[in-house]
């Protein structure tokens, strides 16, 4: 960090925030004689610490607002305790919340010390994400990367074989068509709203007060039950298969909804934004008047966001992979595809057949064809031109002098 010239106090604020996301994770929750979370009493000094690098007013503020929600009424502010399992997702998001600001913060920084005002627009970027991935149990998660990943799978077929098919086509050059597996109906399945994608109904399902997983389940095998990239499985009634490129995947729909609605729960989210640590309030800026105000009085009317109003992560999802997309159809692209040499995640060992399928549905194969049969050597017509003018004769130069001057 001080290489990029970030100011030693800055650097030790990172580093604090750091600090209390690594704790939060070694934070452990019991139960009480209601089944209510608390936290363990083994875990009070690991609180002690997290509370003196986020800043809360007190270590019950932050023990309160892990372990309990407030709820708005009519009326009143109710507060509901959190079971054991809500009470570590609590714990979870608010780790990952910090931990994804700080990043962004980080980036933000770099860029600005690293940045030249004088540059032009052209830059290069280097984009890697999670591989393709299936588990025994895949959950909400595991879809989104597997989402991106055919979402990239798409911008890899259209750069390597739509674009180049139709470039030959365009130039009128001869050329045997070469067929390769278009993902774009699985993609519909997924995000393709007036369809009802699967990100979709989840959204629907999410704005029911009293929806649940089994539903969003039941919602999924009703409306895609023909579709060519859906199956449903006979005994788990809440689960479903996408049939994506690389495989098919078995998802759970437990946890779809709660993982899907707000990353971080208003109640966290105020407490970081009235922390007694200006760089903690810094990355959490108020965006709107919170729910339930720290003190746990209600706001005044027309004042309070509604939940209802937050964007899920699944719409905030699609927004960003559509404008990576946008960002990267401006750029000349190149890929590194990588493989998985064994199932059994060791070194040294090469599984022919693993390697030769993910090859083969990845589109390399294909690739490897085109790139095969294509013409290697690619110039403008200005550079043509300058570099064989001198196998012409006068007479060609002569005639054409308006392509020659505007090639030199």
């Amino acid at each position: 960090m001080g290489a990029v010239g970030m100011l030693e106090a800055d650097q030790n604020d990172v580093l604090q925030a750091l600090s209390a996301v690594l704790l939060l994770a070694q934070l452990v929750f019991a139960q009480d004689a209601d089944d209510h979370a608390i936290i363990d009493a083994q875990s009070s000094e690991t609180l002690q610490h997290v509370a003196e690098l986020l800043g809360p007013e007190s270590c019950d503020e932050l023990s309160g607002a892990l372990c309990t929600r407030r709820l708005v009424t009519r009326d009143d502010v109710v507060t509901v305790p959190l079971t054991l399992e809500q009470a570590r997702d609590s714990r979870d998001a608010l780790g990952k919340s910090i931990y994804g600001k700080l990043f962004s913060w980080l980036v933000d920084r770099c860029n600005d010390k690293l940045v030249d005002e004088d540059a032009a627009s052209a830059f290069i970027g280097i984009l890697d994400i999670f591989g393709f991935e299936s588990f025994k149990v895949n959950s909400f998660e595991q879809l989104c990367i597997n989402y991106a990943n055919e979402r990239l799978q798409q911008q890899f077929n259209w750069d390597v074989f739509k674009s180049e098919q139709a470039e030959y086509e365009s130039e009128g050059i001869e050329w045997q068509y070469i067929d390769f597996i278009d993902n774009q109906e699985c993609l519909d399945l997924i995000d393709r709203k007036d369809q009802m994608g699967i990100l979709h109904l989840l959204d629907e399902e999410c704005a029911i007060q009293k929806g649940s997983d089994e539903n969003l389940a039941q919602k999924v095998r009703d409306r895609h039950a023909k579709h060519a990239y859906f199956a449903a499985p006979k005994l788990e009634r809440s689960s479903f298969i996408v049939k994506h490129y690389a495989g098919n995947v078995t998802y759970l729909a437990a946890g779809f909804r709660e993982k899907n609605k707000d990353a971080l729960h208003p109640d966290l989210s105020v407490l970081m934004q009235g922390s007694q640590s200006p760089f903690v309030r810094a990355l959490f800026p108020v965006d709107v008047a919170p729910v339930v105000s720290p003190s746990g009085k209600m706001p005044r009317k027309g004042k309070g966001g509604k939940s209802a109003d937050r964007m899920t992560v699944a719409s905030q999802f699609i927004m960003q992979l559509a404008s990576l997309m946008r960002t990267i159809n401006e750029t000349d692209v190149h890929y590194v595809r990588c493989i998985k040499p064994n199932k059994a995640n060791k070194p040294q060992i090469f599984e022919m057949s693993h390697s030769a399928l993910q090859l083969r549905c990845a589109g390399v194969l294909e690739a490897v064809r085109i790139s095969r049969m294509a013409y290697p050597n690619r110039m403008p017509h200005s550079a043509f031109i300058r570099r064989y003018v001198l196998l012409t004769d006068k007479d060609w130069q002569a005639t054409h002098g308006v392509a020659l001057s505007k090639a030199r």
